[in-house]
């Protein structure tokens, strides 16, 4: 499992960067969660090892956030 898979669970932690509040580790790698510029882009952009991944909207069911 890793962080890209957006259906599997994932315990997301708080973080002290009010840009980037969540922070995971899954599969060996290090999720960051960043907060976009909401509702001219997508809510959140998942970085996963320091690049960019998916950009969503709606929090997938199966994360948990702290």
């Amino acid at each position: 499992m890793n962080c890209e898979q957006m259906t599997e669970k994932i315990v997301w932690v708080k973080g002290t960067d009010l840009e980037y509040p969540f922070l995971a580790e899954s599969g060996g790698k290090q999720c960051v969660l960043r907060l976009n510029d909401f509702p001219e882009e997508t809510l959140y952009t998942l970085l996963v090892n320091g690049g960019e991944g998916a950009q969503f909207d709606d929090w997938p069911k199966l994360w948990v956030r702290a």
